[in-house]
């Protein structure tokens, strides 16, 4: 069939004659038509959101009316748990002496109405007004005090919030405090101020009502307590928000006008346009949709040439240079030009089926970088960057041409070697990896060296997917690292189990810290010559649930790794000052709260303002505190850690170094430590004094550490004869099995009880 020549064509059969008839014939009824179903949904879309906001901001006024109450509630309950408090209750010299201060602090910015210390007849002992209830008729009271739990209720009259705590004193009730809020005062703090609404909360009774203006119209939602807002059901309270009609309708009006003004311009911009479309432009339009097409299936089939030489012909080719683009970086890192992880885990899923075929053997390896994180830190990110390519360029060269590597981001990369004929031929390639990164790296003036872990898994021995390979080669990884870094390991099945245990105690660890299932325990410090407690040193140990006793060396290190080791640092730090405050007030002699710190701590920058906040307001004095670090962690950046240490040492505290003489600090980093005392590590104490190796190290770190001036403690000490060693070499301190076992701060202050009596 031979082709007609355009201008054979029927008017009303060509491109361009379809474009001018159909388009400029439909288009005006078809943009009016759209114009006006775009409008109905617009409409009905801004209608909707303007209802979604409003319910939005009930809901988020419930939410934070709960959150107001819930914070009024958990303050009073702390109030009534302050031990200031409860011994004021008890004491009437107390009660004129404390208690007006802690409710002046306590009613400050909390609306309260009145705040009232009833006894357990419910007679006021102490009342911020006059004007009050009187208590000893409240049913209220009474069941709050008989079921020792804390009550809430609307006051009847005011509809004022009054909650009651029971205050209890060894386990039994003493009384309770009772705290009056204003409802209106809570209301106000939680309306919107974005929106023009109006505020109501009720139950059978109006509660409060705000911005509802007589002779305007309002669209109302309303909310009745939730699960969620259990404070709110207890005190049957309904919250319903309304928003001016015109507010309402305002937005979607705005976004109606523009529209039509839009639709009728596209509607004359169709028109013309349709006149000017013709064949020259349709044709090629048609076929480089044709090729897009093509061009989006499986294999990649170019767009251009179309032969129009114009802006289309220039589209094709931009559009085939930004999908080969597309394509390349959809499957390889942009920062080394390496395969991804995508693309890795495609050829080493084709790898995986041509082993299976010809029954040979692959290795994928998992390769991390050592310490790279201080490259960044110390030489910024650019040199970092340039690190990472140089790494994957020089992979490329160990490696064979048929072997794969990977960046699967960070400092990470991945090595798939597949056709191996025996392990020692894989070893041998691996070896020659590790020499590589001993040879020193040259980046711009900088010239370092950089080392690497490696984990090695198998197929088949180690896994039969690309996903199980990796995630075991990653876990040898992991095994290398913790074995001294700069290495290389195998996978074994026991490195799974273990991986899993260790997420399951991170995990652990977090709802510890949720669900305060910490306790701090002390070990007393002693005097050797004559046995009398001169410190103590906070312990932190972990009581779960169903394992129970956690040992520290199981969870610490886990904590130092996530981080979570400076909330419970810091809340061991409160702990123990708060306790170690209470017992100087009953007059115990504890000498110095010695409190172990991580070197993570050091690195924040808030971590002097927190230990300055800690000490005012716990009421501990500086020279009653010590603060320890180990010689490792110092040493691991001793120039920010001394002058962290400098800073502390201003506020008068005692500085020590834990575990000396198991690092590797150097005389003249201990020269500049702003150290006071050296704590003797119970490694060397344990073979005292018939071990001649440790009698000698213990007798040299005895001596340096008084030609430095230092105080000493030894650690560990469990004989009679350990001590007597100590002492006559000159460290008088201890702490050990001898004299003291960590103990609980109940147990501690009952075996101090003993000894004042003594």
């Amino acid at each position: 069939m031979s082709s007609k020549p355009f201008g054979m064509i029927p008017m009303n059969k060509s491109i361009k004659g379809k474009v001018i008839v159909r388009v400029s014939g439909l288009l005006t009824l078809a943009m009016l038509f759209i114009t006006v179903v775009v409008a109905v949904l617009i409409h009905r879309q801004m209608s909707d959101q303007m209802g979604l906001l409003l319910r939005n901001n009930v809901y988020d006024t419930q939410q934070r009316l709960e959150e107001r109450i819930g914070y009024l509630v958990e303050n009073t309950e702390v109030l009534a748990k302050n031990e200031l408090f409860i011994n004021a209750l008890l004491d009437t010299q107390g009660r004129e002496t404390y208690l007006p201060t802690l409710a002046k602090n306590f009613m400050q910015g909390k609306d309260v109405v009145s705040l009232s210390v009833v006894d357990f007849d419910g007679r006021a002992v102490f009342k911020t007004q006059n004007d009050i209830p009187r208590y000893d008729t409240s049913p209220k009271l009474r069941s709050a005090l008989a079921l020792r739990e804390i009550d809430l209720y609307l006051q009847e009259g005011t509809h004022d919030i009054v909650v009651v705590v029971p205050i209890e004193y060894y386990s039994t009730t003493q009384g309770a405090l009772v705290v009056v809020f204003d409802t209106d005062a809570i209301a106000e703090s939680v309306i919107p101020n974005d929106l023009p609404v109006s505020l109501r909360l009720h139950n059978e009774f109006l509660l409060f009502e705000y911005g509802e203006y007589p002779y305007e119209e309002y669209r109302h939602i309303f909310l009745e307590p939730l699960t969620k807002t259990p404070y709110l059901s207890r005190l049957d309270m309904n919250v319903e928000l309304g928003l001016l009609e015109s507010a309402y309708m305002g937005p979607v009006q705005q976004a109606l006008m523009p529209l039509i003004l839009i639709g009728l311009l596209f509607t004359l911009l169709g028109l013309i346009t349709s006149y000017l479309l013709g064949e020259n432009i349709t044709r090629p339009i048609v076929e480089l949709y044709r090729r897009v097409t093509l061009s989006s299936g499986a294999e990649y089939t170019p767009c251009a040439p179309l032969g129009s030489d114009d802006e289309l012909e220039a589209l094709a080719m931009a559009f085939d240079e930004r999908s080969l683009s597309l394509q390349h970086l959809a499957k390889h890192d942009p920062l080394t030009g390496l395969p991804n992880r995508l693309l890795f885990v495609d050829r080493l899923d084709n790898a995986i089926k041509r082993a299976q075929r010809d029954n040979t053997m692959l290795a994928v390896l998992f390769l991390d970088l050592d310490h790279f994180k201080e490259v960044n830190d110390s030489l910024g990110h650019n040199v970092g960057d340039m690190l990472l390519q140089k790494v994957g360029k020089l992979l490329s060269r160990v490696l064979r041409e048929s072997d794969t590597v990977a960046r699967f981001g960070g400092d990470e990369y991945a090595i798939l070697i597949d056709e191996i004929s025996d392990e020692n031929t894989l070893i041998d390639t691996i070896n020659n990896v590790m020499h590589r990164f001993k040879e020193a790296m040259e980046i711009d003036q900088f010239r370092f060296f950089i080392s690497s872990s490696i984990g090695v898994a198998l197929y088949p021995q180690n896994g039969t997917t690309p996903s199980a390979l990796l995630q075991n080669a990653d876990a040898a990884m992991y095994k290398a690292k913790e074995e001294g870094r700069s290495t290389y390991r195998f996978y074994t099945e026991s490195m799974t189990q273990k991986a899993y245990e260790r997420m399951n105690l991170q995990n652990e660890l977090h709802n510890a810290l949720i669900h305060n299932e910490f306790v701090v325990y002390y070990q007393a410090q002693v005097d050797m010559r004559t046995e009398e407690v001169s410190g103590m040193e906070a312990l932190i140990r972990w009581k779960h649930p169903k394992m129970g006793m956690v040992p520290p060396d199981k969870f610490i290190p886990i904590a130092e790794e996530t981080g979570m080791i400076i909330q419970i640092d810091r809340w061991v730090m409160e702990t123990a000052m708060k306790q170690f405050t209470a017992w100087h007030k009953k007059g115990y002699r504890v000498g110095k709260l010695s409190l172990n710190l991580s070197m993570l701590q050091l690195k924040h920058t808030d971590f002097v303002e927190f230990v300055t906040r800690a000490i005012e307001e716990s009421g501990i004095s500086t020279s009653q505190l010590q603060l320890e670090m180990t010689e490792t962690q110092i040493m691991q950046n001793p120039e920010e850690a001394i002058a962290t240490l400098h800073e502390l040492k201003k506020l008068g505290i005692t500085l020590a170094i834990d575990d000396f003489g198991t690092g590797h600090s150097s005389l003249s980093y201990l020269k500049r430590l702003p150290v006071d005392k050296l704590k003797i590590d119970q490694s060397f104490v344990r073979g005292l004094p018939d071990d001649r190796d440790d009698a000698q190290l213990t007798r040299t770190i005895i001596a340096m550490a008084l030609n430095l001036n230092k105080e000493l403690i030894a650690e560990g000490v469990e004989t009679h004869e350990q001590a007597r060693f100590l002492v006559e070499h000159g460290c008088n301190e201890a702490q050990g099995y001898l004299y003291f076992r960590p103990l609980e701060g109940t147990e501690l202050e009952m075996k101090l009880e003993k000894i004042n009596k003594g």
